[in-house]
């Protein structure tokens, strides 16, 4: 994210040229310039083909900045803005960067480059228009009228197709980040919305492949090529999201404090890279390390910063030469989410970041600790998804139990009914006589002589 030539500062955030930009402002000059050299005729001055062509080159790159300051300028009102916007051909990274706090901070940063580049097309459609129609007719008139005529047309039919191009609804897209603010308005949930995006993305994608294919065959090679690149590149992006969407599910309920690194080490600034790297930078310690002296923390160290030093040089550079100040260094609350502190250590492109803020207390959570932390969690989950297959598994191997007869409820007799006799061929049970009961029978018999 800091790579490339700094351009300035607008609206609080540093603006960065990517270093693709160099070859495709030479190719783009060239392009124009023999184009403008070999069709324009003898009343075209060498010198103003390439002139014009140079500056239709440099107005290219000029839309494209616009388009980008838009996003910045929107997000640093909402209060999200980052520090640092690199700007490439198509625009920059600086939308995917962005981490809105509600879907419509996010949908308006993102829709308000587009609306830059239509404006962008309006305005140089005009100046087209009043080169071509105002004056009579630019390929009869002057040669400097041809010039903006020329410009002016080609200017805004670029900024047609970078609105175009950034609508498509797909990450990195503009059109992808206003998918996912739709989606999150609707569903209240940032992961439901990253995965409807990634659907919609890779959708997009496979159809942009087939057109792609069946263009390059059937009618145009440069056009299908085109078209395929862009689906490919939709296509990563959603499978990219979707790996984002698995480890923020892995890391949801853990905290820095689960990510510290045990093995982290504090090293001497006098120390050589040569003794560093291989003593501090192995697999038993970790990816990064803290430079102290005397108790006082300069610095930190890592992998990042030793990649740039020739291993020639290793046994003349101190760790206090290619070190990242510490007050430079990102720190995290040991309390915080995990998740929102992995993306901030991502965009530092530091291998570690401090966590705590008392000095002699402050610890590190490296990107290794962080990893060998997912991968823990991955695995435990694996774990437990094969523990409930094999119990649903068992369950159903099972074979059924014989079912248990449970006796009927006994129920009072009712009293019409009819009493059922007892079988002639087996007497009734003999009772034990008492005398109640012989006073009853005669009772009985009286009753029924009177």
């Amino acid at each position: 994210m800091n790579g490339g030539i700094a351009l300035g500062r607008a609206f609080g955030t540093e603006i960065r040229i990517h270093w693709s930009w160099i070859p495709v402002l030479a190719i783009l000059s060239v392009f124009f310039g023999i184009g403008l050299d070999s069709q324009a005729g003898p009343q075209w001055p060498a010198g103003l083909a390439w002139a014009t062509a140079i500056a239709t080159a440099v107005l290219v790159f000029g839309s494209v900045v616009l388009h980008e300051l838009g996003h910045v300028a929107v997000a640093r009102r909402s209060g999200i803005g980052g520090n640092v916007v690199v700007v490439q051909l198509l625009g920059g990274t600086y939308v995917m960067e962005l981490r809105a706090v509600t879907p419509g901070q996010q949908f308006r940063a993102a829709v308000v480059g587009p609306l830059v580049s239509i404006v962008l097309v309006v305005v140089f459609g005009a100046v087209a228009v009043v080169a071509t129609v105002g004056y009579g007719s630019a390929d009869t008139g002057p040669s400097w009228l041809q010039a903006i005529d020329f410009a002016a047309f080609t200017i805004g039919l670029f900024n047609l197709f970078l609105v175009v191009v950034n609508l498509i609804p797909g990450y990195p897209m503009d059109g992808g980040q206003l998918v996912h603010a739709i989606a999150w308005r609707r569903s209240r949930d940032r992961r439901k919305a990253n995965g409807t995006v990634s659907r919609v993305g890779r959708f997009v994608g496979f159809i942009l492949l087939v057109l792609g294919a069946g263009l390059a065959v059937g009618v145009d090679l440069l056009p299908g090529l085109g078209l395929i690149v862009a689906g490919w590149v939709l296509l990563s992006s959603s499978r990219i999201l979707e790996r984002q969407g698995f480890l923020q599910t892995l890391t949801s309920g853990l905290r820095v404090v689960d990510a510290i690194d045990p093995e982290s080490a504090r090293v001497p600034p006098q120390l050589t890279l040569d003794v560093f790297a291989p003593e501090y930078m192995g697999a038993r310690l970790g990816g990064a390390a803290l430079v102290e002296s005397s108790g006082e923390l300069l610095g930190l160290i890592g992998q990042a910063q030793i990649r740039r030093i020739p291993k020639r040089n290793w046994p003349t550079t101190r760790t206090d030469h290619v070190m990242v100040p510490i007050a430079n260094v990102p720190r995290a609350d040991p309390e915080a989410d995990l998740w929102p502190v992995l993306e901030v250590l991502e965009r530092s492109g530091q291998d570690a970041l401090l966590v705590g803020s008392i000095e002699p207390d402050v610890r590190l959570m490296t990107r290794r600790s962080a990893a060998r932390l997912i991968h823990e969690r991955a695995q435990e989950q694996v774990r437990l998804k094969k523990l409930a297959d094999s119990l649903v598994g068992l369950g159903r191997r099972r074979p059924p139990a014989a079912p248990i007869q449970a006796a009927a409820p006994l129920e009072p007799p009712d009293a019409d009914a009819p009493r059922e006799q007892p079988d002639a061929a087996e007497p009734p049970p003999e009772r034990p006589e008492t005398g109640r009961e012989s006073n009853d029978d005669q009772a009985s018999g009286e009753g029924q002589r009177r």
